[in-house]
């Protein structure tokens, strides 16, 4: 009998690839990336970034409410909703085209069903270096993403290696994505893969006093 996943270990297999500009496009529902992205990058799987303290996806999906408290909370307005039916419709996901998550927490005080809570891993998802475009890929002469990181020890610039993501410490904030020189992005955000159900479940009604 396989021996069951802690907690680490289900994080690790949860967070697959994702490419920063297409979450954020199907976030919106959009169209397929722009061609002039490179065939590599258009090729990563399809991904999306909850917002800090989300239960694991299935029992996320059974409460949240799509009350858009937590939108509202959201002080620089980074959280959406989501608009592709394989994140569940207009459930909360991070846009880091807006802007960074800080963690502050405040989407967390203000779920009212649990579907965010500080018991959770705040940890959205990790950064990932494309070293086909990083400026420091072997010769460290770009260390912005380093220098921004507010978490010690999630990414570092090593001579001979280039810039070195640690997905143990990196939390997915997207400050190293916001200053990340490169066109396009040298860096991109891996996040939560869709739930592989033939459907989501139904939308949890509210609670009434």
């Amino acid at each position: 009998m396989a021996e069951p996943l802690d907690r680490a270990s289900f994080l690790r297999k949860l967070l697959l690839v994702d490419a920063a500009r297409d979450a954020s496009r199907a976030a919106r529902g959009a169209p397929s990336p722009d061609p002039g992205v490179s065939p590599r990058r258009r090729e990563l799987p399809f991904t999306f970034l909850r917002p800090p303290g989300a239960r694991l996806e299935p029992l996320f999906l059974a409460k949240c409410t799509r009350c858009d408290a937590c939108i509202e909370a959201c002080p620089p307005a980074i959280l959406i909703r989501a608009q592709h039916p394989l994140m569940g419709l207009r459930t909360p996901v991070l846009d880091i085209e807006i802007g960074p998550c800080d963690l502050c927490g405040k989407c967390i005080e203000a779920c009212p069903e649990d579907a965010l809570s500080s018991s959770e891993d705040r940890r959205m998802g990790r950064a990932v270096i494309h070293r086909d475009t990083c400026l420091s890929t072997g010769e460290v002469t770009c260390t912005r993403c380093v220098d921004v990181c507010p978490v010690e020890k999630a990414i570092a610039a090593v001579d001979g290696e280039g810039i070195l993501v640690d997905p143990r410490h990196c939390t997915g904030c997207a400050l190293c994505y916001r200053e990340c020189p490169t066109r396009p992005k040298s860096i991109h955000l891996e996040g939560r893969p869709p739930l592989p159900l033939p459907a989501h479940p139904r939308v949890p009604g509210r609670q009434r006093p």
